[in-house]
């Protein structure tokens, strides 16, 4: 079984500073969500306060519609918690994933059939009779989530449990992630920099900014119709360019139109291209001028770098015609991978003193085993 998680009025300081600012936030029974920010965003504190490692300044969290500080170690073990430092144990892989169990009072036979499926699951194990000490970053995280799985919680939260792997024993650990969840009915929060994650492990994307929701909608919808130029650069947008909508409901860039819709009011605006909406043509053509300030050849793709603060990038393919350093060239957009955006969703809120520090729940309240 899952549960219902629930962030009402959370406000959470540190140094002085908000670092979080959530009115409200409902996560459902069984529901696969992933936390999108960029560093400092508040991901972790979020994170956190879920796994009721911390309590909240202001406001409540509750899960069931329970409150988390006056549930207990009872509601805190329904929760595993796997951090992105997997601090395992000094014995055997095997003794790590079946250590939560025990404490549980798990039969002996039970304990090591639920950590044998846990750990194939994650794909090792091979590794089980292996010391944890001796095994690789990425060994070494497999295992850590096979150990929170085994418990079978209701809530498993994920602090970017990728983040320090390699390209591609990232997306073999991703894959296996998702094929470990399929068919649970455990609550997910996962929470990432990186918008492929979303995609690939979330039904639900939250967008956090600054410490807040700056959109929260399908994870397809987030990254194909960002709510701004916040929100863009997030999800992976490789070009944000100044752009103007003009009274008549034209769309331009250094004055030139761009054919692309907006149905909002007139002013400033950003549109967002990814690289390969970007289409580069001669400079007799339609579109907005600009100097090739370089080319870079890339695997089935030239990635041409156009003049500009910041530059902008195109890509084309291989067997297409590529620019020469220096020439000047006109651009156009895809209006299927670019975006008009407003510059920011957002009002500013004024800074607020910070209360006095409520006091920490003990570290060991929540953990990867969810103890």
């Amino acid at each position: 079984m899952g549960a219902q998680l629930r962030v009402d009025g959370v406000r959470h300081y540190r140094g002085g500073h908000e670092v979080l600012h959530v009115d409200s936030l409902d996560i459902h029974d069984g529901e696969q969500v992933c936390v999108l920010g960029p560093n400092g965003a508040g991901k972790t504190t979020l994170l956190r306060l879920l796994a009721a490692a911390e309590r909240p300044h202001t406001g409540r969290v509750s899960v069931d519609g329970t409150d988390i500080e006056h549930g207990g170690i009872a509601l805190r073990r329904r929760a595993a918690y796997a951090t992105q430092r997997p601090g395992l144990l000094s014995t055997s892989v095997a003794r790590n994933v079946t250590l939560p169990l025990a404490w549980r009072k798990v039969p002996r036979k039970r304990r090591r059939d639920l950590a044998d499926d846990a750990l194939r699951l994650l794909g090792v194990a091979h590794l089980a009779d292996r010391q944890a000490a001796g095994l690789s970053g990425g060994e070494q995280q497999r295992v850590n989530l096979a150990r929170a799985l085994a418990i079978d919680p209701d809530v498993l939260l994920l602090d970017e449990p990728a983040a320090s792997l390699d390209a591609e024993s990232r997306l073999s650990f991703l894959h296996d992630l998702g094929r470990a969840l399929t068919g649970r009915t455990t609550t997910v929060v996962h929470v990432s920099h990186r918008a492929d994650d979303a995609l690939r492990l979330a039904d639900r994307a939250i967008a956090l900014v600054d410490g807040n929701v700056w959109q929260d909608d399908t994870a397809d919808a987030v990254i194909r119709r960002p709510a701004d130029a916040n929100v863009a650069a997030l999800v992976g947008y490789d070009n944000l360019l100044d752009a103007h909508v003009r009274t008549d409901g034209e769309v331009t860039v250094r004055g030139e139109h761009t054919g692309l819709p907006w149905h909002g009011e007139p002013g400033p605006v950003v549109v967002a291209a990814f690289a390969t909406g970007v289409c580069v043509g001669s400079s007799a053509s339609a579109g907005v001028p600009a100097r090739v300030e370089r080319v870079v050849p890339g695997p089935g793709y030239r990635t041409v770098v156009l003049e500009g603060n910041p530059p902008l990038l195109a890509s084309i393919p291989l067997r297409a015609p590529a620019p020469s350093a220096g020439q000047h060239v006109r651009i156009s957009f895809d209006p299927d991978l670019s975006r008009v955006l407003p510059r920011s969703v957002a009002t500013h809120r004024g800074p607020a003193p910070a209360p006095a520090p409520s006091p920490r729940v003990p570290a060991h309240a929540a953990t990867a085993s969810g103890t």
